[in-house]
């Protein structure tokens, strides 16, 4: 897949907490800590039915629409409903987040305007319009991404030093820069999706993984990862 070689698999057959219940896959449902509505983190929450949904994900490589069950939580602070489940899906968004970032990669990597920067394998993940979208979402939490993404593969490579691993520093390609030359925003996030890339093969690890542990590190501060 060239620039998305390293793309193989999403969370649901990474993890291991996913197996088949009628038709759809399904984990064991984790009480919410912090409801998304009301912010109140008194974890007062009743079950309250589940659903499913589908979304595209990515197999061997290959994006593969699945459905997953969602479990329904009642805030009993604010008396609203709230929804969990496998923490890459998001809410009224049909890819998984490790979809969501092979198009943002392949086109902050690329030399190509957006409107062709999207890979023939992922063609039916999105249009160039919902590209476009999915980059303005996400440059506008590009420093919140790295901190959260920064704090996960410090913790994992501790005792040996991070910076180690990038002792040739961190240059975001030429193409980059021409297409944004007074915005630091673009630069960030290229450069949070390379310290990802660059974390998950040196500590042969997933980046679906990598990117689950930094989203709940990211909402325990409250604040969002990625888009």
């Amino acid at each position: 897949m060239g620039l998305l070689s390293s793309f193989r698999d999403g969370f649901i057959s990474t993890c291991g907490k996913y197996f088949l219940h009628q038709g759809a896959y399904a984990s064991v449902p984790e009480r919410p800590s912090m409801c998304d509505k009301c912010h109140s983190d008194f974890g007062c929450f009743h079950a309250h039915g589940r659903y499913t949904r589908w979304v595209k994900t990515l197999k061997g490589a290959v994006l593969t629409p699945v459905r997953v069950w969602r479990q329904r939580w009642l805030c009993l602070c604010c008396g609203r409903t709230m929804s969990n489940g496998t923490p890459d899906v998001l809410p009224y968004i049909p890819n998984c987040t490790l979809v969501i970032l092979a198009l943002l990669w392949s086109y902050l990597e690329g030399e190509k305007g957006i409107y062709k920067s999207i890979p023939q394998e992922l063609d039916e993940a999105a249009t160039p319009r919902t590209l476009a979208r999915y980059l303005k979402r996400a440059k506008a939490v590009c420093l919140e991404t790295q901190q959260a993404i920064r704090e996960v593969l410090i913790e994992t490579r501790e005792p040996r030093p991070w910076d180690e691993c990038f002792h040739q520093g961190l240059s975001p390609p030429e193409s980059l820069t021409k297409r944004y030359r007074n915005s630091t925003k673009a630069i960030t996030l290229w450069r949070s999706l390379a310290i990802l890339l660059i974390g998950y093969k040196t500590l042969s690890a997933t980046p679906s993984l990598l990117m689950a542990r930094a989203r709940q590190k990211a909402e325990q501060r409250k604040t969002r990862f990625l888009i």
